[in-house]
């Protein structure tokens, strides 16, 4: 049985494009490189491509998302419009995962270390909310 993991923000920011877009510009600035495919990494996306992604209402609710190469590891991107209007987002669907040994011998995914990188990206922001999960 695979486990599914995720790390959920949601931020003080209404749910609006060009708020959207500025969270890609924040992921770019970051040195994530975006795409439209997990698996064919042929066309990089910008933060424009990126938002356009996301509300394309023609797309099902799944494929509204953004895959994400940072350096040694991999990871999609959905935003979400919570019941508030304010914007959540999240990442999940880990390819290459960062692991790391804990003190009771486990070996499983670096939380922390995703949750540091998404700090970076949400510095302009008040985080309201952050959860991880696995599933």
């Amino acid at each position: 049985m695979s486990v599914f993991y995720s790390i959920r923000i949601l931020l003080d920011l209404k749910y609006k494009e060009n708020h959207i877009e500025y969270l890609f510009q924040k992921c770019i600035e970051n040195n994530m490189r975006l795409y439209k495919d997990a698996f064919e990494n042929i066309c990089e996306l910008d933060s424009s491509d990126s938002t356009a992604r996301i509300l394309a209402i023609e797309l099902e609710p799944e494929e509204r998302r953004v895959y994400v190469k940072f350096q040694d590891t991999d990871f999609s991107i959905a935003v979400y419009k919570e019941k508030t209007n304010l914007l959540k987002f999240s990442i999940s669907g880990f390819g290459i995962m960062w692991r790391k040994e804990f003190i009771n011998d486990h070996y499983d995914i670096d939380f922390a270390r995703y949750i540091r990188l998404l700090l970076r990206v949400c510095r302009s922001f008040t985080i309201l909310e952050l959860k991880t999960g696995a599933f």
